[in-house]
């Protein structure tokens, strides 16, 4: 019988690359573009394109570890709240919200594969959230090790560390000795490229229970696990929790002395502020100079504790950039406030001679105290940011801020952002721009000749945008920000002055656009462009306290060979004689005026407007 016939197998296709990996068009693009074209594929199709492009795979991994982040979420916190309010008897007692029993599976979850457990117990170092706490720190020192020992090449791309501070006693190091030698392996194999470190969580409130747990402080913890300023030499901001039951002095005294200053030009202090440990210490000694600090960012400040703080920015004596937000304790806080004229820590303050920016945050008493403080001193500043009681767009009128008499203030930026503007869902009747008001208060005339290079005020109206730059007028609807550009002519023969103001309204008002936790998206609304903005610009002036009406403008501007519409500020500009005829055959027809007191366009007054 015949033998059947097979056919013959069919031979397997080779797949053919027609370029080698390494001469592949994709490696000669480059690194932006390159990894926007990943952007454009699908997660099967960049992992392709990603095993075997050898510069996509290192483009991706620069981009992955050039932050390592060890601390913990920022509403830890909350979550302690949430987790001691069904305390002690939450299985039997309370019917627990899905959020609040997803907390409990988490942290038991957690404590099981750590081999530990849940109980009731609140003595010594027995406090559950913090015992979680530190297990999901060391869980994530152990992740972070593996991945860097698999590849030890990552560690050259990291440039930003963040860890958190562990709640154990320095006497029970010991006992986490496996783990905390394995932090200090992962900090021997980053330090050198480190620019940035931030040790412990700045929006986590410490709990005050020194004399149970005797938290590490943080200089002891920086030097436990090799972060000292030898191995540091590319080191530009620093960001610290301090702690409360240590002066002030002596904790900065071991921070300069274990990181050093030779690098560091930005350090960030978010304490656990106390209301008594926080007063200057005459026996401490000073704190030792910083000369590279450039930018001071103080959180939680205690008002009891601004002189202490005066003594760090005397150290930096070439700082530059000085940030402070205060802790909202009520009016009692704040009778303490050194202001006292005698003061020298505060007299320094004023006098710092290379302070250019300042930002001030807090409540009420906050802003109160600020305009009692700046009466005086700081001849360098240039750009204030300041919080003040401004609600809504429609309120953003120069007269209701405070500018202070800083002979080299330029830019003022007000943030406004308030919980009440935002849960009105459509916008209500004081909240359309009223119509405008032409005139210039006579308080502020007299400020701004107290501050004779004040050039604008900028009102940033949506939280999700910063506030931090000073932007060109031509910007200001595409980032939808109110503002006023000033501008001043002076008679130097006769010394008569003549003020006008370009106010910018945005006159469609969005309240959604304030609530951070609207679902919807409204990047159209933040990206459109000026042209496509409702807005005006309305012109406010002075001449002998009276408003210049726009005919008589119109001819002034036409002796000046310029338009109305101007967008450039200026202080202190010449007007030709002939444009000072113009003005003066106007006002001497009119009856004189009285300096009127300090107005402010209300909410009230806005409607009444309409």
């Amino acid at each position: 019988m015949p033998r059947k016939h097979r056919p013959a197998a069919h031979p397997q296709t080779s797949i053919i690359h027609p370029y080698p990996p390494s001469s592949a068009p994709i490696e000669r693009l480059p690194l932006e573009l390159k990894l926007r074209v990943v952007s454009y594929l699908s997660t099967s199709d960049a992992h392709t394109l990603a095993s075997v492009s050898k510069s996509l795979q290192d483009a991706a991994e620069s981009v992955i570890w050039s932050k390592v982040d060890m601390s913990l979420p920022e509403n830890w916190d909350k979550q302690v709240l949430l987790w001691e309010d069904t305390m002690p008897d939450w299985w039997g007692q309370h019917s627990l919200t899905p959020e609040i029993e997803d907390i409990v599976v988490g942290f038991k979850s957690t404590m099981d594969m750590e081999g530990g457990s849940i109980g009731w117990s609140r003595g010594d170092d027995s406090d559950i959230c913090w015992n979680v706490r530190n297990l999901k720190f060391m869980t994530r020192i152990k992740q972070v090790s593996t991945a860097l020992t698999s590849h030890p090449s990552r560690g050259n791309w990291v440039t930003e560390l963040r860890l958190e501070l562990p709640q154990i006693r320095q006497d029970r190091l010991n006992d986490k000795k496996m783990k905390i030698d394995a932090l200090k392996e992962i900090v021997k194999v980053i330090r050198g490229n480190l620019r940035m470190v931030r040790l412990g969580s700045p929006e986590i409130n410490l709990r005050d229970e020194y004399y149970k747990t005797r938290y590490l402080d943080s200089a002891f913890f920086l030097n436990y696990i090799g972060l000292t300023g030898l191995n540091l030499g590319k080191l530009r901001t620093l960001e610290l929790v301090l702690e409360g039951s240590i002066s002030f002095q002596a904790q900065m005294k071991k921070i300069v002395n274990v990181i050093g200053t030779s690098t560091i030009t930005k350090l960030v202090l978010n304490p656990s502020w106390s209301m008594s440990t926080w007063v200057p210490d005459p026996n401490d000694n000073p704190i030792p100079k910083i000369p590279s600090l450039k930018s001071l960012h103080l959180n939680h400040l205690h008002p009891r504790s601004l002189e202490t703080a005066c003594g760090l920015i005397r150290s930096a004596d070439n700082l530059e950039e000085l940030k402070v937000s205060f802790t909202d304790d009520g009016e009692s806080a704040w009778d303490v406030f050194p202001l006292a004229d005698a003061n020298r820590a505060i007299k320094t303050f004023r006098e710092h001679e290379t302070l250019r920016r300042i930002e001030w945050y807090g409540g009420l008493q906050a802003r109160w105290w600020f305009e009692k403080l700046v009466q005086s001193g700081f001849d360098n500043v240039e750009v204030l940011v300041q919080n003040q009681a401004i609600e809504c767009e429609s309120e953003t009128f120069i007269e209701n801020i405070l500018i202070p008499p800083f002979p080299s203030l330029r830019s003022i930026l007000i943030p406004c952002r308030s919980p009440k503007w935002y849960r009105h869902l459509s916008p209500p009747d004081w909240a359309k721009a009223p119509p405008p008001r032409n005139s210039i208060s006579p308080h502020v005339i007299s400020h701004l000749q107290e501050a004779p290079n004040l050039l604008a005020v900028q009102f940033s109206c949506l939280s999700s945008l910063s506030i931090d730059e000073v932007l060109d007028s031509s910007q200001w609807c595409d980032k939808r920000v109110n503002g006023v550009l000033i501008r001043s002519y002076l008679n130097e023969t006769t010394g008569e002055q003549f003020y006008h103001l370009r106010r910018l309204e945005l006159l469609v008002v969005q309240p959604k656009l304030y609530d951070s936790t609207y679902e919807d998206r409204y990047d159209g609304m933040k990206e459109c462009k000026g042209e496509e903005v409702d807005h005006r610009w309305v012109d406010h002036t002075s001449f002998k306290n009276a408003t210049v009406p726009p005919p008589i403008l119109k001819k002034v501007y036409k002796t000046l060979g310029e338009k109305l519409d101007w967008t450039t500020p200026g202080r202190g500009m010449l007007l030709p004689e002939s444009a000072w005829e113009v003005l003066r055959s106007w006002r001497v027809k009119l009856p004189d005026k009285g300096i009127e007191g300090r107005k402010i366009v209300t909410r009230r007054m806005a409607r009444d407007l309409q």
